[in-house]
């Protein structure tokens, strides 16, 4: 197995338990100790975990924190990939778009340059500068910077968000769930998310399967407010989320 599947894979598991064994990794990735405990330091050096006695814990521990954009990326690469090439194609001519923070979200954009006439509005200084790279018509959202997203929040973001018709938006998530529906665990980055999807003719989150199950501090929507697209989710899940909301999944 090459280093950077390892390294998604660790990730990943970390995302859905916090803290896992030396043991539990070896046997997830069928390779040795002494190359989990490589994996573990480099991964370490990148701020992407903490090592500790016998395996490994998340950065994040609880509802309201986060993971930094740099780790996020990491995570589920291809599954991404895959699920914002197809949700860019829901995209038509002429359309008026909102693009969120979200890393799976922002895998969107080179599929948006052939669009013609395409307006985006963002709140992602990241997504802004990339939409300019391929000269796509965009409007940032002035406001809050938060460092951990690098996005803007605050109460010009919402003013002006509330002003808006979108034929569209495509939001990330941290977290969802029957119960709960969409969470994240910043409240400002949640009432942004809710407003778009407020003032959208059609909204839609992105997710691949790891974040099922996870409940962050904050709901943004219920799972009947925006079309999910992920990668591929288990017969039991899908039947359950499918009494609540429309799935497409870009890996049956």
């Amino acid at each position: 197995m090459i280093t950077e599947r390892r390294h998604q894979l660790i990730l990943q598991e970390l995302q859905k338990k916090q803290v896992v064994t030396i043991k539990d990794l070896v046997k997830l990735t069928n390779t040795s100790i002494s190359t989990i405990r490589r994996d573990l330091m480099q991964l370490e050096k990148q701020q992407l975990l903490i090592r500790v006695h016998g395996g490994c814990k998340s950065i994040n521990s609880s509802l309201h924190e986060e993971p930094k954009v740099a780790q996020r990326q990491q995570l589920s690469s291809s599954q991404k990939q895959k699920i914002a090439q197809y949700a860019a194609t829901l995209i038509q001519d002429n359309e008026v778009i909102f693009l969120d923070s979200g890393t799976t979200v922002q895998k969107m954009i080179p599929y948006l340059a052939e669009r013609q006439h395409l307006l985006v509005i963002t709140n992602s200084v990241d997504n802004g500068s990339l939409l300019a790279d391929y000269q796509i018509k965009t409007i940032i959202l002035g406001g809050t910077l938060r460092s951990l997203t690098k996005a803007t929040v605050g109460p010009s973001v919402d003013d002006y968000l509330s002003q808006c018709h979108l034929d569209r938006a495509f939001m990330g998530v941290n977290g969802f769930d029957v119960e709960h529906g969409y969470t994240t665990p910043d409240p400002d980055e949640s009432a942004v998310k809710q407003l778009a999807i407020n003032q959208s003719d059609h909204a839609y989150v992105l997710s691949d399967n790891s974040k099922y199950g996870q409940v962050r501090f904050s709901k943004f929507a219920d799972l009947s407010a925006a079309h999910l697209i992920t990668d591929h989710l288990t017969t039991n899940v899908r039947l359950q989320l499918a009494n609540y909301t429309k799935i497409t999944e870009v890996e049956k």
